[in-house]
């Protein structure tokens, strides 16, 4: 995922349009601030659909263990491992 901006409700407001399309685009994701309430994220639906996506995966035990399986088969290693054999 791409840096995340913040923009308070109001300069979001001014800036609607520019963000979704901003956002749509997969460009970039937006923090909007609104004053005593939590935030909210502006992404892209299929930023959304992919970590959805993600969390449905990661949940499930059995789908995690095929991956466990096939990345010991293929010799994958994870991308902390590679740094550190780079370094």
């Amino acid at each position: 995922m791409n840096n995340i901006t913040t923009y308070t409700a109001s300069k979001a407001r001014e800036n609607l349009y520019k963000l979704i399309r901003s956002a749509a685009n997969g460009l970039n994701s937006y923090e909007i601030k609104l004053r005593g309430e939590p935030s909210v994220i502006l992404i892209s639906k299929d930023e959304l659909d992919g970590w959805i996506e993600t969390l449905d995966i990661l949940s499930n035990p059995e789908e995690v263990k095929a991956i466990r399986i096939t990345e010991k088969q293929k010799g994958l290693i994870s991308h902390k491992d590679l740094l550190k054999g780079l370094t």
